[in-house]
């Protein structure tokens, strides 16, 4: 079978093109895949089968305008349908289709004469609610719902892409997607992969990843994205490595049960993300170091842990999470060897440090008012109003329903073009999460 087109780099160099300079360079081309009415909503990876809850046909449409304003700031939108049904193509052309269904998709295999882009996003009767000669229910996919944040899939770097791996099983299928469409699509041909979680067996999710610049990448660690990852691409891309910390493991592993502060910190664009040179946007409190075990969350839990019908242990462990999160360790590029010198910061301290201005969800914090971090920071954290995606420096799009983080911004100078994404927001992902950049600068 075809191999990705994997190439070995060299420990410190700059000898591949910068594709992606960093995370607010001009866009150029992105990846998308907007929700649609005819996606499929079972899942039985992880038990949830009676979970149907398909998106309103807002949402398709909510994500046309999302696009629309792509290609109005200049960038080339390609959609995953589109490269995958390219793949399909040449994966046929080179005799080499079948061969690849039956081993990563066996229960399509027989359709493979007819399989499309779209029957692989699961938007095909033919994959859909399909029965037996008896009339028993026959599961062929799991739904791919999650493939409209394609930024978690993989993400662009200025030496080339790395491909994600999901820790939940219900979103495995959606890396084995991208592995076949950089493998076979030629709009992904001139796309080094530098970096396959999947290979290195490593848990590792895009949205946990942002390009500072040539030289630094910003990864959250210990949540869905394995720590152990962080070294290994300061050595094998020859870039410095900010490891955030967003929960404290030394492994990323799949955790069936309700977590507390899931939703609240799923990934590193969840909270944090760059705006402009010199400004970026976060969730106040928890990423600086002078809050640690003091944030207006933790002081409400700790009041609630004797409640009767409050779950201590859970609420306890909520405290203790909160005050891991955000911590950060530098990893030097080249040797992947941690540089001590950087001390103890939480990110906001560190890109301060840099010159940066930060901007918070919410306005400015007054103090550590509880009723304004409730009422008005996590209403507006809910709509992903820290989960921007710049389409140059100082302009970026969002989510309408976030005004007083908008306002914020645009008071630092940012250009903030905000559109309607009621039916979007609700999946937890953002502007952000919703692109998968493949070429800025």
């Amino acid at each position: 079978m075809q191999q990705a087109h994997r190439i070995p780099l060299p420990e410190s160099s700059l000898s591949t093109p910068p594709y992606v300079v960093s995370d607010i360079a001009p866009l150029r081309r992105v990846v998308v895949n907007s929700p649609s009415p005819t996606d499929y909503h079972l899942e039985v990876a992880t038990g949830n089968f009676l979970h149907y809850n398909p998106p309103p046909e807002d949402a398709a449409r909510q994500h046309a305008e999302f696009e629309r304003l792509l290609r109005a700031a200049g960038a080339e939108v390609l959609s995953i349908e589109q490269l995958l049904d390219e793949a399909i193509e040449a994966a046929r052309a080179s005799g080499q289709f079948t061969t690849w269904l039956r081993a990563a998709l066996p229960r399509l295999a027989s359709l493979a004469d007819t399989v499309t882009g779209a029957t692989l996003l699961t938007r095909t009767a033919q994959v859909q609610f399909q029965t037996d000669a008896e009339g028993v229910y026959r599961h062929i996919v799991d739904h791919r719902l999650g493939l409209a944040f394609t930024r978690d899939v993989a993400v662009m770097t200025p030496r080339g892409l790395v491909l994600g791996n999901f820790v939940s099983p219900s979103r495995r299928s959606e890396a084995l997607l991208m592995r076949f469409a950089t493998q076979f699509a030629p709009s992904l041909r001139d796309y080094p992969v530098v970096f396959d979680g999947a290979e290195e067996g490593l848990f590792l999710v895009g949205g946990d990843l942002q390009v500072v610049d040539e030289h630094t990448l910003m990864i959250g660690v210990g949540h869905f994205t394995d720590p152990r990852v962080a070294p290994r691409l300061a050595k094998r891309l020859g870039m410095d490595v900010i490891a955030v910390q967003m929960r404290k493991s030394e492994v990323a592993r799949w955790k069936p049960d309700y977590d507390l502060l899931m939703h609240l910190f799923l990934h590193l664009d969840t909270c944090f993300t760059r705006v402009d040179d010199k400004l970026a946007v976060a969730l106040p409190y928890f990423l600086e170091a002078e809050y640690a075990d003091n944030d207006p969350l933790t002081r409400f839990l700790k009041g609630l842990v004797l409640e009767p019908t409050v779950d201590m242990e859970q609420a306890r462990a909520a405290i203790a999470c909160l005050a891991d999160i955000g911590w950060v360790r530098r990893f030097r590029a080249g040797s992947g060897e941690e540089d001590l010198s950087i001390g103890k910061l939480k990110l906001v301290d560190l890109v301060r440090q840099w010159g940066w201005q930060v901007s918070f969800v919410g306005g400015s914090p007054d103090g550590l008012d509880m009723e304004h971090f409730f009422r008005v920071v996590l209403a507006e954290h809910h709509k992903q109003a820290a989960n921007l995606v710049a389409t140059a420096p100082g302009k970026v799009l969002a989510y309408e329903g976030a005004s007083r983080t908008k306002a914020a911004l645009e008071a630092c100078g940012a250009k903030v073009q905000a559109f309607n994404g009621r039916d979007l927001w609700p999946w937890w992902g953002g502007p952000h999460c919703l692109t998968l950049p493949l070429e800025r600068g």
